[in-house]
């Protein structure tokens, strides 16, 4: 692995939307110690379903594996 995985835009691809399901999966976590289970997704409030937690950590950890993988194999 280089340095220069950092400026290769195939990282970029697979890790920006990486860090955006981290963040959602970070604020579904949030929300299930708050009175009514809700987070925000684009300024709405969505009600938290057994499924979305598993879904979204199993995304996150699919997109992070590929980031990784462009990085080491790039």
């Amino acid at each position: 692995m280089t340095a220069r995985w950092i400026s290769d835009p195939l990282f970029w691809i697979a890790a920006l939307p990486a860090l955006a399901v981290s963040g959602l999966l970070a604020q579904m976590v949030a929300s299930l110690f708050t009175c009514c289970g809700t987070f925000r997704l684009r300024g709405r409030s969505v009600r938290l379903k057994w499924w979305m937690i598993p879904v979204a950590g199993v995304a996150c950890a699919a997109l992070w594996t590929a980031a990784v993988l462009c990085a080491a194999l790039g």
